[in-house]
């Protein structure tokens, strides 16, 4: 039985032993990734050649959402993909497709020159603010 006195942390073993850690988690993830796909593969040849079987796995799982099975409705909706999760990462995709759009500097230059013609405006209206619509510097005309 294993205790905190007899645990090595994986940072404090030697590179060797650290390796072949890694080297049998590797082993077991890929055994398993394979008889999970194995299995996978075994259900939907079951399930096409037998319509009858997957029409009354559905209604089963119909049965259990309306008795209040919060499993059996969660598992029909990612069956039709209407899953919070899936909305979820639609939207992500939506934005980030919109982020990653390039404006070739377009949009920069718009707003470079909106900025430049409020610049320019204001300046226009602080120079008409101050004239009172008379000329006092101008030379009167001789009479």
């Amino acid at each position: 039985m294993a205790n905190a006195e007899n645990l090595i942390p994986f940072d404090e073993r030697t590179e060797s032993e650290q390796r072949e850690i890694a080297r049998k988690g590797g082993i077991a993830s890929g055994a398993s990734r394979r008889a999970y796909r194995s299995l996978k593969q075994a259900a939907k040849a079951f399930f096409k050649e037998n319509d009858d079987a997957a029409m009354q796995l559905i209604q089963a799982l119909y049965e259990e959402a309306r008795n209040g099975n919060v499993k059996a409705l969660e598992k029909l909706q990612d069956l039709i993909g209407e899953t919070v999760q899936r909305e979820a990462l639609a939207m992500k995709k939506k934005q980030v497709a919109a982020q990653s759009k390039p404006d070739n500097g377009k949009t920069a230059a718009l707003i470079a020159g909106m900025q430049e013609r409020v610049e320019t405006e204001d300046d226009l209206h602080e120079e008409t603010a101050g004239a009172d619509g008379t000329v006092a510097d101008a030379a009167a005309p001789a009479d």
